[in-house]
């Protein structure tokens, strides 16, 4: 279930996905990894989590998208830290599939989750189709993110822009172009950056060309988040563990957490967490299930 270093693409990458997904079709299975991410995030000394995951892939003996929705809040609800879930739509969904998953999800918007993504194979699906679940997504008082910049061209990233989105999941493809930096720093858009989930997704050669220090030093607003621990097979210590041997010093790394705590979707449940100022602070996770 852990991808390879090997992996030759992203389409590839998606693929070791999919063992962990047919063990996830029962309610008691769902809560249960909620539980058990909330367990070990909060065993990393993370006290912020948000939980992105694609409820239709887990309705293969039947639960419904709410069924699926209230087992994964149940389980971050037990854990022994702030969590909140972002609900992913898939691309290889139709538009209309993916409105009434974004209708569903805003009915538990202000009670556990807190935003709306796309994800999936970009190069075989485009997001611009999409963009009717993103408006009804908005519509339900969903904050909006999306996969994007992880294959093709800096053109992915460009339709995740055009949708309205505040954040970006990935989105390093779009370095390799200035006037789609230029678009995102102007924008304010924040880069969920995953350093070993995009260099196994081949987005770039190796890590040390990764483009994190480049960005932030240029004023765009960077995280540094985990993507899939489990396929990645990574942890976000380790992700600030790379970023560092990128390159970034204490000061910019803080710099991204506090990025990351100013972006959270849930920041209502951030009130009483101030940013951390330690030189191993409190992390919060843009992560994914």
């Amino acid at each position: 279930m852990v991808a390879p270093v090997d992996c030759p693409s992203q389409a590839a990458y998606i693929g070791y996905f999919d063992d962990a997904i047919a063990v996830l079709q029962t309610a008691s299975a769902l809560e249960r990894a909620a539980l058990e991410l909330g367990l070990d995030s909060a065993a990393e000394n993370i006290d912020y989590l948000e939980v992105r995951w694609a409820p239709r892939l887990h309705q293969r003996n039947g639960l419904t998208v709410e069924e699926v929705i209230r087992a994964v809040l149940s389980g971050l609800g037990a854990a022994p830290l702030r969590a909140v879930a972002i609900v992913c739509a898939m691309r290889q969904h139709s538009p209309e599939e993916n409105v009434t998953l974004a209708r569903e999800a805003g009915r538990f918007a202000g009670a556990g989750v807190v935003g709306f993504d796309l994800a999936g194979d970009e190069v075989r699906y485009p997001a611009g189709p999409q963009r009717p679940a993103f408006e009804a997504a908005r519509a339900a008082g969903l904050r909006l993110t999306c996969h994007a910049g992880e294959a093709g061209g800096p053109s992915s990233v460009e339709e995740a822009l055009d949708l309205g989105v505040e954040r970006i999941a990935h989105g390093v493809i779009g370095a390799r172009d200035p006037r789609t930096v230029d678009r995102i720093r102007r924008e304010g858009v924040v880069l969920d950056l995953c350093p070993t989930a995009n260099w196994k997704c081949k987005a770039v050669p190796s890590l040390a060309e990764h483009p994190l220090p480049r960005l932030l030093r240029t004023g765009v607003r960077c995280t540094i988040s985990t993507d899939s621990r489990t396929v990645a097979g990574t942890s976000l210590s380790r992700e600030f563990r790379l970023a560092s041997e990128m390159g970034l010093d204490d000061d910019e790394l803080r710099h991204c957490n506090a990025i990351a705590y100013e972006a959270a979707f849930g920041s209502s449940d951030l009130d009483q967490l101030p940013v951390p100022k330690s030189r191993s602070p409190k992390s919060p996770s843009p992560g994914t299930m």
